[in-house]
């Protein structure tokens, strides 16, 4: 059922870019074969070409993780359909483990209110080029409440139907049992100090009692809100009375990686840092400066969202239907093909995923990898990344570098299994901010 779904929709959405969109950088049939493939992942991850600009995060804090407190401020998801064509989307929630398996409760331990409920909110694009529908509401809501912590995986589906999937979206709602405090700092095995970063942090969980910190505790550490190179389970280097201290040396180590790459596409009238022109052709088309491989360069300060973006527009009372929809132009300079693998646009833009869409294709001519993405008028960041066909892990650092000193956010997530419960209760968190120059 849900293939056949999608299939429904290819006229659709073929005859809308045929119309209105001329410069696909990719074979529309592979990237329809592509989305035909896919299964529902318990990931974030979008399963329709038309379904853009998806953004899940802390009510009116757009740059914050989707992590809430238990009762606390509600989450709001947004995303476009540019099929422009008012379609009926619901959504529900599974509770996971800390894996991101589906854990053992039933909905109704969790949810209180209705199990399923569709999408209120949705408003159609004004005054843009490229026509879409703007969907968004929040959770919880006064329809669906939580009742547990942990993980939860948003889904989005069409027609009534939770087979019909169109979005899936990871948050995470925490209580205030432990709360880490977090150190990291320049790597300290010799062959890391120069690339790499260390996160070390305590958790003081006085007041609350863990009789098995090695057996029922299990931790998180994510770099820039990312679960692709988050490293899990690791183990109390020391465990005190009402303390355990993570301490490694290796094991709790991030590639420092380099600042993110930008550009600002608010406003179409006006060229900014990054970009070189605009072009008007049925849709507009920002094409940016050409960029050059950074491996071998010494580090230096930019200021960055840490692979994050924003809606925006310039003079717009509401970005989300006033934004329009614009090619993005990019150029990666490099005299030889990459033998790693392809080469591919990469942040939160992309999920953190390696997707055919963010694909850059060689030109041997210009001699350098080029695309062109469609994407929503705002202030990007990106990187290039390198991965081979099959591989969805990201390699930024063969075209960016890794520099101990790069200024990242880390976040720490502690969950605790309690004797006799069925799930895996998210205890605490925090987040910290590192930067290697003061």
């Amino acid at each position: 059922m849900f293939f056949q779904y999608i299939a429904m929709h290819k006229f659709l959405f073929t005859l809308f870019l045929l119309l209105s969109i001329s410069h696909l950088t990719f074979a529309q049939e592979d990237l329809f074969d592509y989305y035909d493939a896919k299964q529902m992942q318990y990931d974030n991850d979008v399963y329709l070409p038309f379904i853009k600009s998806v953004r899940l995060f802390p009510n009116k804090d757009p740059l914050a993780p989707p992590i809430i407190r238990l009762g606390g401020s509600p989450l709001r998801l947004v995303f476009d359909d540019i099929t422009a064509v008012f379609h009926n989307y619901g959504y529900t929630v599974v509770h996971c483990n800390a894996d991101w398996t589906p854990s053992d409760l039933l909905k109704a331990e969790y949810i209180d209110g209705f199990q399923e409920y569709f999408i209120r909110e949705h408003e159609f694009a004004f005054n843009t080029f490229v026509p879409y529908v703007s969907y968004s509401f929040t959770i919880p809501n006064q329809y669906m409440r939580l009742t547990k912590s942990g993980n939860y995986l948003l889904i989005i589906y069409e027609n009534d139907d939770p087979e019909q999937v169109v979005i899936t979206r990871r948050f995470m709602v925490y209580e205030d049992f432990v709360t880490p405090a977090i150190a990291p700092k320049r790597a300290t095995l010799t062959q890391n100090m120069n690339t790499h970063q260390e996160i070390n942090f305590i958790i003081n969980h006085s007041g609350y009692t863990i009789p098995d910190p090695m057996q029922d505790l299990k931790v998180a550490i994510l770099q820039n809100q990312r679960w692709d190179n988050a490293i899990l389970n690791l183990q109390p280097q020391f465990v005190g009375n009402s303390t355990l201290t993570y301490n490694h040396d290796e094991e709790n180590n991030f590639p420092g990686g380099n600042e993110f790459r930008f550009f600002d596409v608010k406003n179409f009238q006006t060229l900014t840092m990054n970009v070189r022109r605009y072009l008007m052709d049925s849709v507009w088309e920002a094409v940016l400066v050409p960029m050059r491989t950074r491996e071998t360069e010494n580090y230096s300060v930019q200021p960055d969202i840490n692979g994050n973006y924003v809606i925006r527009r310039t003079g717009a009372r509401n970005p989300e239907i006033e934004a329009d929809y614009c090619w993005v132009d990019f150029f990666l300079a490099s005299p030889t093909v990459y033998e790693e693998g392809n080469v591919y646009v990469f942040g939160a833009l992309s999920d953190w995923k390696i997707r055919p869409e963010f694909l850059l294709r060689y030109d041997y001519k210009r001699k350098g990898y080029s695309g062109k993405i469609l994407l929503k008028q705002g202030y990007y960041d990106f990187k290039f990344a390198v991965a081979r066909d099959g591989n969805n892990r990201a390699d930024e650092t063969l075209i960016e570098g890794s520099h101990w000193e790069t200024e990242n956010d880390y976040t720490v997530l502690v969950y605790h299994r309690e004797i006799g419960i069925r799930y895996d209760r998210l205890i605490g968190m925090a987040t910290v901010n590192y930067q290697g120059i003061q």
